[in-house]
């Protein structure tokens, strides 16, 4: 046998397997990325119903406890609260904004919602907690824990929606 015909048998050969070798690696890459994307979806799934189960937790808490509820009450609206009282009002904040930072930093990681608008989470949930941090209480505790408490991302994006209530009541 002629040795250009084995030379060219063998690259024959070889680019076979190199096709073969590049077909198999697409069909691992489409694979994949349809079990990246099957696997976002789980996890913006998750983050919705922990979002939905923390609220859910949150208001029975209150709900299920007359006290707790008129605290709740009157700390919201600005009412006096005696020191056990605005330490009570003030734990709820701290549950509720930790949740809320969390819901944030979820969010930045695009794990949250897979939706096309521009608005940002906090923004658009801002009427929820727009009493909370705009009463008496509220305000007071904000001003005194939030910026050691939170990350700085969160803490100048809720302060920045803040200063933006304050300028619309001036």
């Amino acid at each position: 046998m002629n040795w250009d015909a084995i030379v060219a048998i063998v690259e024959i050969v070889g680019v076979m397997a190199v096709v073969a070798s590049l077909v198999y690696l697409a069909i691992q890459v489409r694979q994949n990325s349809q079990l990246i994307s099957q696997n976002t979806s789980v996890a913006r799934s998750a983050m919705v119903h922990e979002t939905s189960a923390f609220y859910a937790r949150f208001f029975e808490l209150i709900a299920d406890n007359s006290e707790l509820a008129a605290i709740f009450h009157r700390g919201r609206n600005s009412e006096e609260l005696d020191p056990i009282e605005l330490e009570r009002f003030e734990a709820l904040l701290e549950v509720y904004f930790t949740s809320l930072e969390d819901m944030d930093h979820q969010y930045k990681s695009d794990l949250y919602f897979d939706e096309d608008d521009d608005e940002d989470l906090m923004q658009f949930m801002a009427p929820a907690y727009r009493d909370l941090i705009m009463c008496k209480h509220g305000s007071a505790w904000w001003d005194r824990t939030a910026k050691a408490r939170c990350t700085p991302s969160f803490y100048d994006k809720i302060q920045k929606i803040r200063e933006g209530w304050v300028a619309e009541k001036d």
